[in-house]
């Protein structure tokens, strides 16, 4: 190898070392699903509820993004109380939510995380809308 070869690879090297450096090195991939790791906390979020008392299946969007889906993580514990609304009905949410895993793992296709946003929760709160009524 010529002189000025040797100096343009070491150079590189250099460059991606100090990169890895500045950058903390690599972070660390969220845990997905319901034991996860938490991405945030929704606060008596305003959302459609969706569930189905046969199956033990809940989610909702939330008013202002009927873009996302949030699945319940314990429809069971909340059945009874889902069942006194009626379907698509405004009701207040709250809970810790996380990555769907199949979503995250599917996250390199465009369409799926341009259009659709899909999350689990951890749902520790679930009330009536009642203003105007």
């Amino acid at each position: 190898m010529t002189r000025n070869r040797i100096l343009a690879n070491l150079a590189i090297a250099v460059m991606l070392i100090a990169g890895v450096a500045l950058t903390g090195a690599c972070k660390k991939q969220p845990k997905c699903g319901c034991d996860g790791d938490p991405l945030d906390t929704l606060e008596m979020m305003h959302v459609y509820i969706s569930y189905d008392a046969d199956t033990k299946t809940a989610r909702f969007s939330p008013i202002y993004d009927a873009y996302s889906v949030y699945y319940f993580c314990n429809p069971s514990d909340w059945m009874s109380e889902l069942s006194k609304f009626n379907q698509g009905d405004e009701i207040l949410i709250s809970g810790p939510y996380f990555y769907e895993c199949n979503y995250l793992m599917n996250a390199g296709n465009s369409y799926q995380t341009s259009y659709m946003k899909i999350y689990q929760i951890d749902v520790g709160y679930v009330g009536a809308y009642e203003y105007g009524k």
